[in-house]
């Protein structure tokens, strides 16, 4: 029987998983990360090189673990701006590989970078990074129609998987459009646990989709996230 997990949200698309023997540190940006076991493994992952999901801070991590290694994005390891740690693997889209006993594999995202699905310890977790539904008013229409098609497409690919633990965009500054990607991931994909982020800190938009569409989506639970610190435990049914 697998054990449960405890969800730790930093900020913004900033969290950590912690399993029975490892840590999972996702986008960190800002917010303070727990105190960490040194016995147990830590992997961190970081799904494109923008300022609100990539700081080279983490590099600072390396010795707060026994064992620390960093899963990156491509356009992290083009921009230059990382630090030569020991065990550093960079991702492109739509890649599948094995990390120790993490299977790893990759989405493309609709803005830049990827998005991650790992499997491990029993558990399969999904972290979006960026891939979402943008929808912009004032873009072209083309543009918008292209990252539909993308992110639908790409999602897609999540049909038949049986996710734990899922965290998804869920963007008050596209307004009613903010939540179409939620939306299409939580008809699509079947998932435990659903954290939406990416919210810039107005964490009414949760409790708002949560109020609208509680009837709809029957086989997930939508947590609600108040503030940064907040921790969560997930069981193990």
């Amino acid at each position: 029987m697998k054990k449960g997990l405890k969800v730790t949200y930093l900020k913004h698309s900033g969290f950590l998983v912690e399993t029975p023997d490892k840590y999972l540190l996702f986008d960190y940006w800002k917010g303070e990360i727990p105190s960490l076991n040194y016995k147990k493994k830590l992997y961190v992952f970081a799904s494109h090189v923008h300022h609100d999901h990539y700081v080279k801070d983490i590099f600072k991590l390396e010795n707060q673990c026994e064992s620390v290694k960093y899963i990156l994005s491509f356009d992290i390891e083009r921009s230059n701006d990382w630090k030569k740690a020991e065990q550093v693997y960079f991702l492109d889209a739509n890649e599948s590989v094995e990390i120790d006993d993490l299977q790893i594999k990759t989405l493309c995202s609709t803005d830049e970078g990827v998005a991650f699905l790992v499997k491990t310890d029993d558990y399969t977790i999904y972290h979006a990074g960026d891939l979402h539904w943008w929808h912009w008013p004032g873009d072209p229409e083309e543009d918008n129609q292209r990252r539909k098609e993308t992110y639908q497409k790409e999602i897609d690919l999540l049909e038949g998987e049986k996710i734990d633990c899922a965290f998804v965009v869920l963007d008050p500054r596209q307004e009613e459009a903010g939540s179409w990607g939620m939306e299409y991931f939580l008809k699509h994909v079947e998932s435990r646990y659903v954290f939406p982020m990416h919210c810039w800190e107005k964490y009414e938009i949760i409790k708002d989709f949560k109020e609208k569409n509680d009837t709809k989506y029957l086989t997930a639970t939508i947590m609600d996230i108040t503030a940064p610190g907040q921790i969560f435990e997930i069981d193990n049914d």
